[in-house]
């Protein structure tokens, strides 16, 4: 009796202690998770938001939107009529009897011009002149970010995306560029990007960010690692990391969604513009969100692994299956190998967070294959070798060496008949030499030989 109370003594600190540990695990995983999240921000601020380049090659995109493409020719025209005298422009071009035609004029003149503008954006030299535009302001902001530069002017205390350009282009297409050319103001088509009042808060936030994507990623690795090892349990260590990737990469996807919807009610007062506001925010995150799909993909995979390696029957059988392809680990890191070439030349950005991120899904895929190819060898010892690519290569020998043979035997087939149709002609030509055959008959007999009777 008394070591039987010893014993139940002795399991009850064991079992605190693992259930502490456990506990342990899930909130170094949930904060894994939190910093996944964060970090997943940061880095598309990094790669997109400030970054010049792949900021002006994903803006590109926008002008193949119909909405966007809507929204920006009706400002350029807005801005034009609002700040050109166009009433003026066009009486002055009336003949003198027509003049008091002028207003009507302008009116169909402005809402022509809405559709000739939103053509024009769809061509070459207009998309090209639209990328330049944001890639200068975007240059301009960035370094203002990192401290302004000689080549940096915040006049008036602001930085701002210039569309003068575009609206004299406008101008030029409805056919008034050459009188209004000098009338349009400086600062028309001037939208505030950031004031002087903000400069501050904006520069201190963009080198945090700058820093925190390349910090964030390192500690959520790190945090993955601890949870990891503080388990005692390794397969369900790996399906607690699968679910938090999973349940990041769904927070995310809503969280884009969310964010995209409160920046565009804040930015865009006018209704119709905003689905042209949001179209424009789901392209720009673009690279973001497929992250976040990126993961939830990688947690199914980790799910899956944890699975394979688990004691259920389905999960045994499966490993039988696979066991003749572990037998030679080969083909196992051949796979692995064509996964992580496609992650990291699928990326439409490749920069130390995306290697890290390959070297890291290609490290813990070398892991899985070892610890599940020693399971599966100890569970099956003594399954044969790989025989999917050896049967299939017997199937595809057999069905070669039966299309030769069909051939060759229809090669050979031809001269035969050919010598069988020769000597039915000559034993008929002797029947009728001999007067065994009418000319009548042999004609019909003949006929019927060469059509193969």
């Amino acid at each position: 009796m008394s070591t039987e109370s010893e014993a139940q003594a002795a399991s009850e600190p064991s079992r605190r202690q693992s259930r502490g540990r456990s506990t342990a695990v899930w909130i170094v995983l949930v904060i894994a998770g939190l910093l996944l999240f964060l970090s997943s921000f940061a880095i598309w601020t990094n790669r997109v938001a400030l970054n010049t380049t792949v900021f002006a090659d994903t803006s590109s995109s926008l002008l193949d939107d119909p909405k966007i493409r809507s929204a920006i020719a009706n400002r350029a025209v807005d801005e034009l009529f609002a700040n050109v005298d166009v009433q003026a422009e066009v009486q002055a071009q009336l003949p003198k009897d027509y003049k008091g035609l002028s207003g009507a004029a302008t009116a169909g003149l402005r809402q022509a011009s809405y559709q000739i503008v939103d053509r024009a954006l769809e061509q070459p030299r207009f998309q090209q002149l639209f990328k330049t535009t944001l890639e200068e302001t975007h240059a301009t902001l960035v370094q203002v970010l990192e401290g302004g530069g000689n080549r940096v002017s915040t006049e008036g205390g602001v930085v701002t995306l210039d569309l003068r350009t575009i609206i004299q282009e406008a101008a030029d297409r409805i056919g008034i560029g050459d009188q209004v050319a000098d009338k349009i103001p400086a600062d028309a088509g001037r939208i505030v990007i950031l004031r002087a009042d903000e400069l501050d808060t904006a520069q201190n936030a963009a080198e945090l960010l700058k820093t925190l994507a390349w910090l964030l990623p390192i500690l959520t690795l790190a945090a993955f690692a601890l949870a990891v090892w503080l388990a005692r349990d390794r397969r369900r260590a790996v399906r607690g990391v699968g679910v938090t990737l999973a349940v990041v990469g769904l927070v995310g996807l809503v969280a884009a969604k969310l964010t995209g919807n409160y920046v565009v009610n804040s930015l865009v007062a006018q209704r119709d513009d905003r689905q042209a506001a949001n179209n424009a925010w789901n392209i720009l995150t673009d690279l973001m969100r497929g992250s976040f799909r990126l993961m939830i993909v990688v947690g199914i995979l980790f799910l899956v692994a944890a699975w394979l390696a688990g004691p259920g029957r389905r999960a045994l059988t499966t490993r039988g299956w696979i066991a003749p392809a572990f037998r030679n680990r080969a083909w196992a890191y051949v796979a692995l190998a064509i996964v992580g070439l496609f992650l990291l030349l699928n990326a439409q950005v490749t920069d130390f967070t995306r290697v890290l991120f390959v070297l890291l899904i290609v490290a813990l895929g070398a892991t899985w294959i070892e610890i599940t190819r020693r399971q599966t060898l100890r569970e099956f010892p003594d399954t044969g070798g790989p025989t999917v690519v050896s049967d299939a290569r017997a199937r595809m020998s057999d069905w070669w060496d039966e299309r030769r043979s069909e051939r060759a035997a229809r090669g050979a087939a031809a001269p035969r008949a050919q010598t069988d149709v020769a000597a039915r002609l000559g034993a008929l030509a002797d029947l009728h030499t001999n007067g065994h055959l009418t000319d009548e008959e042999y004609a019909a007999a003949k006929a019927k030989v060469l059509a193969g009777e």
